[in-house]
């Protein structure tokens, strides 16, 4: 074997050792970014449990105060009311005992009024016993009570029926949507309208407001006490949902809330 010829087995050889050591180095580099990626997934996954563990907690607790509320404070009201209602004969006319008792009722009324909405939207019973769609057209007639904002609510679907843990979620972001509506947008006017189709629930949230609300929320993701949109996107988040803004024509704001594969299943 002649020096030309060891040569070009020497060179050879290096080359197919450069190229395993260039694919081993790859092999590794490529193991590394599976691992984080693994690592990354797992704290996600953590963190998502850990979120559903915190939501659940907060609606067991409000569910707790809501009962209270109506059963204590609720009964304790009524009977307030019964005995005003039994001291009417007892009290004598013209000298204004009967307008002070007059105004005492209505405000015992007024009370339990307010009572009751705070029951509701602490823990919406209808959402338990009618499903998401009847829940929100309930809520919507509860906020008009208030006489700040008139909500149509508006349904295009079959009535699927919506697994109860995304129900309770999408409710809960409609809630907050339209308390940041109520506090942003000055809007007089928002409709609500809820679509289904066996795959996909959309429900779209538009208001004639001063169309602050895009701004807010924008300024709110720069914010680390927003607490309101961190519970819109966490909630969807968690229920695999979207949710995106745009400007309404020709004022206002346009919200559209999208969940796929929301129904019980069978």
């Amino acid at each position: 074997m002649n020096s030309y010829e060891v040569v070009i087995i020497g060179t050879g050889v290096m080359l197919v050792m450069g190229i395993f050591v260039i694919v081993l180095v790859i092999f590794q580099q490529k193991q590394v970014i599976q691992h984080k990626l693994l690592i990354g997934e797992k704290d996600l996954q953590l963190q998502k449990e850990r979120l559903v563990a915190i939501l659940q907690g907060q609606e067991l607790e409000r569910k707790r105060i809501a009962e209270d509320l109506h059963d204590e404070v609720g009964a304790q009201l009524s009977v307030l009311k019964l005995n005003l209602n039994q001291l009417q004969p007892l009290l004598k006319s013209g000298n204004g005992e009967q307008e002070q008792l007059k105004e005492t009722k209505e405000f015992t009324d007024t009370i339990i009024q307010h009572l009751r909405f705070i029951s509701q939207s602490l823990h919406p019973q209808a959402l338990e016993n009618l499903g998401l769609s009847r829940a929100l057209d309930s809520f919507c007639n509860m906020m008009n009570r208030n006489k700040q904002v008139q909500i149509h609510f508006t349904e295009d679907s079959n009535h699927h029926d919506v697994e109860p843990e995304k129900a309770l979620n999408i409710y809960r972001v409609v809630q907050e949507l339209i308390n940041n509506i109520l506090k942003h947008a000055q809007a007089t006017q928002v409709q609500i309208t809820y679509r289904t189709t066996p795959t996909l629930l959309s429900i779209y949230v538009v208001d004639n407001g001063n169309g602050q609300l895009l701004h807010s929320l924008e300024n709110a993701r720069h914010k680390t006490g927003s607490l309101g949109l961190k519970n819109i996107e966490s909630r969807l988040n968690i229920i695999g949902g979207t949710i995106s803004y745009k400007p309404g024509v020709p004022a206002g704001t346009i919200a559209e809330i999208k969940v796929e594969n929301y129904q019980r299943a069978e």
